[in-house]
């Protein structure tokens, strides 16, 4: 049993080399083929156990970055965020539990018929994971594969699940080769060694000769000159109202150069504006003031608030802004799909002790939507930093009108983690169409 442990642990750490920051995409085609063998001709109580250890070790490395933002800007003790990292990964670890649960059972079923309904139910898995419990699509394993552009494009077909889908069978024709060459039976099973080198090959050439495509496209689209600024503001001080003039002024300063550029579209991260945007006159004039400045559009992200009928304020939301170039505010965009615990802390009665990650102002709420933001080079669809993983927010922006698509972020609450990385990759890997 404990060789078959360290089988399982060998392939929770080949999953996490295979993604971001180490960017060695090429292991996940293989990655799974430890946890294979472990698992064969085992019962299925430890069939369930191997899985879980493989997900476990899996997750913890990809995760980990959830005890960063809690400790430093949820204001929650190492005692605490360490075992809710742990019960995170233990919950993702169900996952791949349940896909080994689910191979194991196939044993004795047709390789072919097998390979094929492996991938398709790690797929399967990946796309409940992305809806359920307002999803968690982090480290999916077609986003490993974003390194190798043509080999994500069949994500416009089928979405990242496609990519993973092809990744698991590789994996399984590669078991499926192994254990036989292993084993001494004879025949060799060449036959799905092929089918899925030539599901590869297929999606390659898909690949390539759709980059092609969206490249001579792009050469055809309409244009517009814009920068994407970056204030390196500290997490620590930014919502320290005496350095919000300090906040401003560094953008302020940036937007000038921008435009002494020739930007005509200047973006600023999402909660660049550490006050109310829409409802500080006073402060706004300074933000304002700088898109008549500049004479350019200018993007940036701000908290917003509305009020109930007794006069409180009742909702909070993240927020995004578009500033013409005569200073005023010509659109505005709520976050639709939040964060938990980043932007909301779920089940609040229960994990009253817990802390949002974001400082300032109290819990977000949802605003409706998506709806473009119209300006004069056509609407604008707004994607808020974790919306950019979600294919259906993007999708329903250009179903409404959307004619180039933001995405503004704020990764600071991440720290020096690879959640930056890997929320990149994501994005990458994420079709719109």
């Amino acid at each position: 049993m404990t060789r078959r442990l360290l089988l399982s642990i060998f392939s929770g750490i080949t999953l996490i080399l295979s993604f971001s920051p180490f960017n060695a995409g090429v292991l996940a085609w293989v990655a799974l083929i430890p946890l294979y063998f472990a698992i064969s001709g085992q019962t299925r109580a430890r069939v369930f156990l191997l899985g879980f250890t493989a997900g476990f070790v899996f997750f913890l490395g990809t995760v980990y970055w959830v005890v960063n933002s809690m400790y430093f800007y949820g204001g929650v003790g190492l005692p605490v965020s360490v075992p809710v990292m742990a019960a995170l990964a233990a919950f993702l670890a169900l996952y791949v539990a349940f896909f080994g649960l689910f191979f194991s059972l196939t044993e004795g079923v047709n390789l072919t018929v097998r390979m094929m309904l492996s991938g398709a139910a790690w797929a399967s898995l990946e796309y409940l994971r992305t809806h359920l419990f307002s999803g968690f699509p982090w480290v999916l394993l077609g986003y490993s594969q974003t390194p190798y552009i043509p080999m994500i494009q069949i994500a416009d077909v089928g979405g990242v699940w496609a990519i993973s889908f092809l990744v698991v069978i590789v994996n399984a024709a590669f078991f499926f080769l192994i254990k036989a060459l292993y084993e001494r039976y004879r025949p060799l099973p060449f036959k799905e060694a092929l089918m899925a080198a030539f599901l590869v090959v297929s999606a390659f050439t898909y690949g390539t000769v759709r980059v092609k495509q969206i490249d001579a496209e792009a050469r055809r689209w309409p244009s517009m000159d814009s920068a994407v600024l970056q204030g390196n503001i500290d997490q620590g001080v930014k919502w320290d109202s005496s350095f919000q003039d300090k906040t401003i002024e560094i953008y302020r300063r940036l937007s000038s150069e921008a435009a002494g550029q020739g930007a005509s579209l200047i973006v600023w991260p999402e909660t660049a504006v550490p006050f109310y945007l829409a409802g500080e006159a006073d402060k706004a004039g300074l933000v304002t003031g700088i898109a008549k400045e500049t004479g350019s559009f200018i993007l940036t992200g701000s908290p917003s608030y509305k009020y109930n009928e007794g006069g409180r304020k009742a909702a909070y939301f993240n927020s995004a802004y578009l500033i013409s170039p005569s200073g005023e505010i010509a659109g505005g965009y709520d976050k639709i799909h939040l964060v938990p615990f980043g932007e909301y802390v779920p089940l609040k009665r229960v994990l009253f002790f817990v802390k949002k990650l974001t400082h300032g102002i109290g819990d977000f709420s949802p605003g409706p939507g998506p709806y473009p933001i119209r300006f004069e080079g056509g609407g604008m669809g707004m994607l808020i930093c974790y919306e950019a993983i979600f294919p259906e927010i993007a999708r329903r922006e250009v179903s409404n009108g959307a004619s180039v698509l933001v995405n503004i972020t704020n990764d600071a609450w991440f720290g020096r983690t690879s959640a930056p990385y890997q929320i990149r990759s994501a994005v990458i890997a994420t079709p719109i169409g």
